[in-house]
């Protein structure tokens, strides 16, 4: 856990001398499977992939308006469901690629892609849809967009929207049984 807070701190400093992007740009980031990232077989572990993939989430946020959008407001961030499809794996010590792509966003949710790549070959995709909270309300998603500067809605491909269809349904389907 201290790692993961080093780098959103260095994330957060670093916004300050890297070039800014716009709020939906693709941005690419290059990382090293670490020793701790590995479970016994020397490949990265599958818990692993979300941290790398909040990482890229925390740099575009951070180098864009939606920094101003959002964290100077005051506002949470929020993962509100993820999907990850593993291909192959990372090994120990090499080098990979997130590639991370924003697939559109809705009132609510902000949809994002996020592809692990190694020598021009996808070894993983994870799908997270996100939203934006104020004292435990979700914010109006447009408006914090259009203030990061893009005023043209960008409605998600059918299949990413899909993944999240029954969420509601499986949460609320497995509620806790009372006892009478």
């Amino acid at each position: 856990m201290i790692h993961y807070w080093i780098t959103i701190i260095k994330i957060l400093v670093l916004r300050n001398f890297q070039s800014p992007v716009e709020a939906g740009q693709t941005i690419k980031r290059t990382f090293k499977v670490r020793f701790f990232d590995c479970d016994g077989l020397r490949v990265m572990t599958a818990w692993k992939y979300p941290v790398y993939m909040d990482f890229m989430r925390w740099e575009l946020i951070g180098r864009s308006k939606l920094y101003n959008a959002i964290v100077k407001r005051g506002l949470a961030p929020t993962l509100g469901s993820q999907k990850i499809i593993y291909r192959k794996p990372l090994k120990l010590w090499t080098k990979f690629d997130v590639v991370l792509k924003t697939a559109g966003w809705d009132e609510k949710w902000i949809y994002h892609l996020h592809n692990f790549e190694q020598d021009g070959e996808l070894k993983a995709i994870g799908i997270t849809r996100a939203l934006i909270w104020k004292r435990d309300v979700p914010g109006v998603l447009s408006e914090i967009m259009q203030e990061a500067g893009i005023s043209q809605a960008k409605e998600p491909p059918l299949w990413v929207k899909e993944l999240y269809a029954n969420d509601a349904v499986i949460i609320y389907d497995n509620q806790p049984v009372t006892k009478i």
